[in-house]
């Protein structure tokens, strides 16, 4: 059945279906937590050691003070990375409230002194999210086992408020913390958008049949890896931004290695460049800076 999918697009092509204009109902919802900002920076080394062993000290202890204030902040959270690979050096990771607030971040670095000797080498805009159709399943379950019946007179109530617990529920994934695991491994991605493998161009039905397989192995790995799911439609290049956190690195490559055989990536899924970095708290900041 999964493999038919491509076929059976084709096939609503050949019928005469506006493809293009898919019914409200077929658009998948979200719900919305923090706006989320990776930036990588590459260090202009020579320039950095050119300086007295002094001046690095003092800079170094700014960026410190900088990091523990923006991590700080009360809405939203900060962190910093040691990025593996020539793709960067650092990577700063901002959970903020609102774009403006994303910019207000970048404002401030750039009035500290490190920020002359960082050369931009990526980033990425998102908004972590989560399918309400996630918590709509959870709240049927829920009033299906407390033995409120579909169709009956209670329902439409009881749903309603279960609801709302389940959106509740969800704001603990949606406006969090950065997590606290000591590496990330960020990469951007989208679906395909092709004349024979089209994701948008298949019912919500197959969608969602497609990514309940593709979650089963995602909670496999639920113990090991924290994943936040960014929505980037219109705010970047891609449709999302992933970061999957870990103290074990070696889970990245086992889960997406997974994952790449399961036919929501082997057929629909294009991916970006990856980062990984290693979690550094703001008094480590410095020591990666000085010899």
């Amino acid at each position: 059945m999964l493999a038919k999918a491509p076929t059976a697009v084709r096939e609503e092509a050949e019928s005469g279906t506006d493809m293009s204009k898919p019914s409200a109902e077929e658009v998948p919802q979200t719900l919305e937590g923090w706006y989320v900002l990776h930036d990588v920076y590459s260090i202009d080394w020579p320039a950095w050691k050119a300086l007295e062993e002094s001046d690095r000290h003092d800079i170094g202890a700014e960026a410190e003070s900088w990091l523990s204030a923006q991590a700080a902040c009360e809405k939203g959270d900060s962190a910093a990375y040691s990025v593996v690979t020539q793709k960067g050096d650092l990577m700063f990771v901002h959970y903020r409230q609102s774009p403006e607030d994303l910019n207000t971040v970048e404002l401030a670095q750039k009035h500290i002194g490190l920020h002359d000797y960082l050369r931009p080498a990526y980033s990425y805009l998102s908004v972590i999210e989560v399918s309400l159709h996630e918590a709509q399943a959870i709240a049927a379950k829920r009033i299906a086992d407390a033995g409120i019946e579909q169709g009956s007179p209670d329902y439409a109530d009881a749903f309603a408020k279960e609801l709302e617990k389940q959106k509740e529920r969800m704001n603990e994934r949606l406006f969090r913390d950065v997590p606290p695991h000591g590496y990330i491994c960020f990469y951007p991605m989208s679906k395909r958008r092709g004349e024979t493998v089209n994701w948008y161009a298949i019912s919500q039905d197959e969608r969602r049949m497609y990514m309940r397989r593709h979650g089963s192995i995602g909670h496999k790995y639920h113990k090991e890896v924290t994943q936040i799911i960014g929505g980037s439609v219109g705010l970047d290049d891609w449709e999302w931004g992933v970061s999957l956190h870990a103290d074990d690195p070696l889970v990245f490559k086992k889960l997406i290695y997974e994952m790449r055989f399961d036919p929501a990536s082997a057929l629909f899924a294009e991916f970006g460049p990856f980062y990984i970095g290693i979690r550094k708290s703001p008094d480590q900041l410095g020591s990666l800076l000085r010899p």
